[in-house]
C-alpha cells in the first residue's frame, strides 16, 4: 500500500503542475442507421435533481440537447439517480431489476474490486486495449490498480480529488482568532475549537460526520495518527489494522472533541448535507471538506466567497506526523446487462462525454460562464491546467494550498470489500461518538470486535 500511496501522490502533483494541452480531434458519433433498424436504448442517470443549483440544470440540459443530436441513432432515456441509503444498493436494487443505467458515475474506485468479483460490472478490456487516448498516455492512471484485474479492464476513470480539512476562515476571525495561524495537532486544535465554539452564536470548531459515512474521513483521522485501516499480508490478503493502538487514538479523540471540548454540532449523527451546510452557512470553522466541494452560487446564499476558505492538511496526533489527506475519486463503470451492441453504445456515449476534447472544452467554458468551482482532476489528464486555469473562483493562494495538501495524499484503500467494511463500523463508530464517558478500554473492544467480524466474513481475504 506504501507503494501504491506513493504513486498516487506523485500522480496527483504531476497532474497540478502540468499543462499539455495536446489536441486530438474529437468526434465519435457513428454512422446514421437506416430507417429500418431499430434505435439502441440508453438510460442514463446524469440529470440532475428538480432542486439542484440552476447552471447544473442548465448545464444538464445543454447536455441532454447535445447528446441527442450527436447520436440520433441513440433513443436517450435520461434520468435522475434514485435517492436512498446508499448509492451502491441503489444501483444494485436498479440492475436486479434491469433499470440500470447504461453506464454510472458514482462508484469510487474502492468499489470495484469486489465488483469485479461480484459481477456487477461489465468487462470493458477490448475497448479499452483500443481506446487511442489511453496508448497515448491522455488518460489519467491513478485508479488503473482498482479498475483492472489479470489484464481485464472494469471501469474508466472519472474524477480525483483530495479530501481532508476545509477552513472557514471568515468564522475564525468573527471569533477573534488568526486564520493564518491554523492548528496543526491534535492538542492545538482542541485548544483552537474550544476557543471558537459559541452555543450563543451559533458557532463550533468543528462540523464532524457521524451518519452512515463515518468511516471515510475516520480513515484519514486513523492516518493522521500514524496507523492504517487494513495493511497487505505478504500472501496477497490483508490484516485488519483499525483496532490497533493508532486507529483508538484516534476514535478517543472524535469522542473528546464531541464530550470533552464540547467543539462539534450537538447531532453528531446529522446527514452529511447538514455537516457541510454548517461550514458554508458560517456555523463552523473546519470540517471534513475541500473546496472541491463549494459552490459560488450556494455560498452566495449565506453571504460567503470562495475567498473565505482555505484548504488544511488533516491535525496530527504529533509533529512527527505528516499532515495526511485522503485522495479518491469515481470511476465510470458499465452495466454487465447490456448486449455487445447496448455495451458499445454506451461507451461510446461515455468516451464522448467525459474524454472528448469537446466536452472538456465545453467543461471548460461553463466554469468561466457560471463562475462556479471544480478542481477535481478529470479523466483527460492533459485538459487539468486548463480546467483550473478556467476556475476563476479560484485564487492562485487556494490553489497553491491544493497543491499543498496532495504532497501528503493518501489513496483510499482499494482492498476487497473495502465498502462492506467502511458499512461494518458504521455502528461502532457511532456508538462511540455518542457514548459520553466512554472508556478507551471500551473503544478498543468496540474497534476489536468488528475486526473479529470482518476476519470471519471475508476468511480469504482478510488474515490475522
Amino acid at each position: 500500500m506504501k507503494n501504491s500511496s506513493k504513486r498516487l501522490r506523485k500522480a496527483l502533483a504531476a497532474l497540478l503542475a502540468a499543462a499539455f494541452c495536446v489536441p486530438l480531434a474529437g468526434g465519435c458519433g457513428k454512422s446514421p442507421k437506416t430507417a429500418d433498424e431499430e434505435k439502441v436504448k440508453l438510460t442514463l442517470w446524469l440529470r440532475p435533481p428538480a432542486d439542484a443549483l440552476e447552471h447544473k440544470i442548465i448545464s444538464n440540459e445543454r447536455m441532454e440537447a447535445v447528446l441527442i443530436e450527436k447520436f440520433p441513432d441513440i433513443e436517450f432515456d435520461f434520468k435522475t439517480q434514485p435517492i436512498g441509503i446508499d448509492y451502491r444498493q441503489e444501483y444494485d436494487k436498479a440492475l436486479m431489476a434491469d433499470t440500470a443505467p447504461g453506464f454510472y458515475t458514482s462508484f469510487s474506485y474502492t468499489d470495484l474490486p469486489s465488483r469485479m468479483e461480484n459481477g456487477t460490472v461489465a468487462d470493458i478490456t477490448e475497448f479499452v486495449e483500443n481506446w487511442d487516448l489511453k496508448k497515448e498516455g491522455k488518460v489519467i492512471d491513478i485508479f488503473d490498480h482498482a479498475i483492472s484485474k489479470n489484464g481485464k479492464w472494469y471501469a474508466l476513470p472519472g474524477e480525483a480529488y483530495t479530501e481532508a480539512t476545509l477552513v472557514n476562515t471568515k468564522t475564525i476571525k468573527s471569533a477573534g482568532m488568526d486564520a493564518g495561524s491554523l492548528p496543526k495537532t491534535w492538542k492545538e486544535f482542541a485548544e483552537f475549537g474550544v476557543s471558537v465554539t459559541d452555543p450563543s452564536v451559533p458557532r463550533i470548531g468543528y462540523s464532524l460526520i457521524g451518519m452512515d459515512w463515518c468511516a471515510w474521513p475516520f480513515t484519514a483521522w486513523v492516518w493522521s495518527a500514524g496507523g492504517e485501516m487494513v495493511e497487505p499480508n505478504e500472501d496477497g490478503t490483508y490484516r485488519v489494522a483499525f483496532s490497533d493502538e493508532p486507529a483508538v487514538d484516534a476514535a478517543v479523540f472524535l469522542n473528546e472533541m464531541i464530550w470533552k471540548y464540547k467543539m462539534t454540532q450537538k447531532d453528531v449523527l446529522a446527514d452529511l448535507g447538514t455537516v457541510h451546510q454548517n461550514l458554508v452557512n458560517g456555523t463552523a470553522c473546519f470540517s471534513w471538506m475541500s473546496l472541491q466541494d463549494l459552490d459560488v452560487d450556494e455560498l452566495a446564499e449565506f453571504d460567503m466567497t470562495m475567498s473565505d476558505f482555505t484548504n488544511m492538511a488533516m491535525p496530527v496526533k504529533d509533529a512527527s506526523i505528516p499532515g495526511p489527506a485522503l485522495a479518491g475519486g469515481e470511476v465510470i463503470a458499465f452495466n454487465p446487462k447490456l448486449s455487445d451492441k447496448e455495451l458499445e453504445t454506451a461507451w461510446e456515449v461515455a468516451t464522448w462525454l467525459y474524454f472528448s476534447d469537446e466536452r472538456m472544452q465545453v467543461m471548460c467554458d461553463e466554469l468561466k460562464e457560471f463562475k462556479h468551482n471544480d478542481i477535481k482532476v478529470p479523466g483527460r489528464a492533459d485538459w487539468y491546467d486548463k480546467k483550473l486555469q478556467a476556475n476563476v473562483s479560484i485564487s492562485k493562494e487556494q490553489l497553491e494550498s491544493l497543491k499543498e495538501l496532495n504532497k501528503n495524499a493518501k489513496p483510499e484503500p482499494y482492498c476487497p470489500h473495502w465498502s462492506e467494511i467502511k458499512s461494518e463500523l458504521v455502528a461502532p463508530l457511532q456508538k462511540i461518538y455518542t457514548t459520553e464517558g466512554i472508556t478507551r478500554d471500551e473503544v478498543k473492544r468496540l474497534l476489536s470486535e468488528c475486526a473479529e467480524k470482518i476476519y470471519t466474513l471475508y476468511p480469504n481475504e482478510f488474515k490475522k
